[in-house]
């Protein structure tokens, strides 16, 4: 068990990223002497990450799900017939004003439908936000405005918990987590307050925080939204954890597509170190905790939180067998907490106002709010906070006011690893248990609207070329199953060959990824396959 510190560690592959990759420097052998590590390492680690590997472009079209659906494609060739070198990326986080443009120097171009990006919003303002709950959380700050900076963040009410949570006993502040039922908004699901009691009792050298900001899955922005606008409620909820595992390192995971997000999150964390809410002695309690950022490198599996703390580690981004799980041994060998950022931002709501509070909100076994996203195929898109429980139809139809452009094929919930519901199920309550009961999955809770007149063959091909391109390699029935259902989609195969396929991989894959992808895909089949197989349809 290594007991090394996190600064000690350096981020090997993001020093590699900076002085060798940015200072055009190929030769591996010469970076691994200088980083003191193998050579075998950093080439198998930069061959993995593909923001180690890009090359120079003018621009990088958005082909996630939501900007697929809005003519991804299309505009990627028009821009590279006007001149300009373009790469894609798969997210970027603007799924509300489809498609979208990263361009060189890390500025967004939204909604655009030119190859004249001059022509385009860029940096657009957030998205609308709005509130359905009794109680607004997630959104309380975000929906008024830019909460960034600390003065305003503190009048707003930020960093009023964390002096509370000082005075308690660390299994105080465990024991109110675990009763308030919250459970973690990334996709999991699983017992806030059950992971960080395991945490707090397992044995280590020394204890690490992680805010899991790797969001991937097209049609979520909420985390982005929050670590732009609302940094400051992150980090205050991950000092409150800090102080109840015992851990004094915490670490802010924000991925490669989002560097607005990462600029926003270091400014603020060097605020709160000013202003004595983080480092040494804080708020003179004795306890000391410091947070880093650290950038992601281009992996959508990353976001499965033993990946995560593989890239960490400066190793490449594949899932960790379990047990055992971070909680017990995570970061360097040592008792680590990953939660998502939309989870963290709850935390101080709940030590302020009480668990009772918050478990009234939602349903006895989904309690609380969630931020709910809908992309540009709705007639209202942006951003609405749900009280758990709330219809999947009352969301469609009353705040996201249908389909943009007429009634709708279907909504696909949660990204990849999500559900495809047409809408003969949209009575489903969106709520953890109530959806595992019919075999389907509330994930990160992005709704991605699917327009009339869907090329569905077109959908199924994009969405395996994604698995296939995600997949970490590790296990063979997510790495090969994947190209051999791409292969058989792009050609002649049929239907019942891609089923057993996508079963295998479900039944026999490794990690969430290779096991949760599959679902919508099969979901799919069953629901669309004759739009997909009877009637032809795209197939590249």
């Amino acid at each position: 068990m290594s007991t090394r510190p996190f600064d000690v560690s350096a981020a090997t592959l993001v020093r590699l990223r900076r002085e060798g990759i940015e200072a055009g420097t190929t030769d591996v052998r010469e970076l691994a002497r200088r980083l003191a590590r193998p050579a075998a390492a950093l080439r198998g680690a930069t061959e993995f990450y593909a923001e180690l590997h890009a090359g120079e472009t003018d621009v990088r079209v958005c082909h996630g799900t939501s900007c697929a659906l809005t003519g991804a494609d299309a505009l990627h060739r028009s821009l590279a017939a006007a001149g300009l070198r373009c790469g894609t990326v798969y997210c970027v986080g603007h799924c509300g004003r489809s498609p979208a443009v990263l361009l060189a120097d890390g500025r967004v171009a939204v909604d655009v439908g030119t190859t004249d990006l001059a022509q385009t919003p860029v940096d657009p303002p957030r998205p609308d936000i709005r509130t359905r709950s009794r109680t607004a959380i997630v959104t309380a700050r975000i929906a008024r405005g830019d909460h960034s900076d600390i003065a305003t963040a503190r009048t707003a009410g930020v960093w009023t918990a964390l002096p509370l949570a000082l005075q308690r006993a660390p299994a105080q502040i465990v024991a109110e987590i675990v009763h308030s039922g919250e459970r973690g908004r990334g996709g999991a699901a699983f017992p806030t307050g059950l992971k960080w009691r395991l945490a707090a009792l397992s044995p280590g050298p020394r204890r690490y925080v992680v805010a899991n900001g790797d969001e991937g899955d097209p049609g979520s922005f909420i985390d982005r939204v929050l670590m732009e606008d609302d940094p400051h409620a992150v980090l205050e909820g991950m000092a409150i954890c800090a102080r109840a595992i015992g851990a004094d390192t915490g670490i802010v995971y924000i991925r490669a597509e989002y560097p607005r997000a990462q600029a926003r999150m270091r400014a603020a964390i060097e605020q709160a170190r000013a202003a004595g809410l983080l480092g040494n002695d804080i708020l003179g309690s004795g306890f000391d905790f410091d947070v880093v950022v650290f950038p992601g490198m281009g992996s959508y599996v990353c976001g499965e939180e033993t990946a995560l703390l593989e890239a960490v580690e400066g190793r490449r981004g594949e899932v960790r067998l379990r047990p055992p799980y971070p909680a017990v041994e995570g970061l360097f060998g040592c008792p680590t907490v990953v939660n998502n950022v939309e989870t963290f931002v709850n935390v101080p709501w709940i030590v302020a106002h009480g668990a009772d509070e918050y478990a009234v909100l939602g349903t006895g076994t989904s309690t609380g709010t969630k931020a709910i996203c809908l992309n540009a195929g709705f007639a209202r898109p942006g951003i609405v906070e749900i009280e758990l429980g709330t219809p999947l139809a009352t969301v469609v139809r009353e705040e996201a006011g249908g389909g943009r452009d007429g009634p709708l094929d279907a909504v696909l919930v949660g990204g990849p690893m999500g559900s495809v519901l047409a809408p003969d199920e949209w009575d489903i309550p969106l709520a953890y248990d109530a959806m595992a009961e019919r075999g389907l999955v509330l994930g990160h809770g992005g709704l991605v609207a699917v327009p009339p007149g869907t090329d569905w063959r077109a959908l199924l091909v994009h969405w395996l070329r994604f698995m296939q391109s995600e997949s970490c390699g590790r296990c063979v029935p997510c790495r090969l199953g994947s190209e051999r259902a791409l292969a058989l989609a792009l050609g002649d195969g049929e239907r019942a060959p891609i089923e057993r396929l996508l079963t295998v991989m479900r039944d026999a894959s490794l990690c969430a990824f290779g096991q949760l992808v599959p679902v919508p895909l099969l979901q799919m089949l069953e629901r669309f396959g004759p739009r997909i197989f009877a009637d032809g349809g795209a197939r590249g």
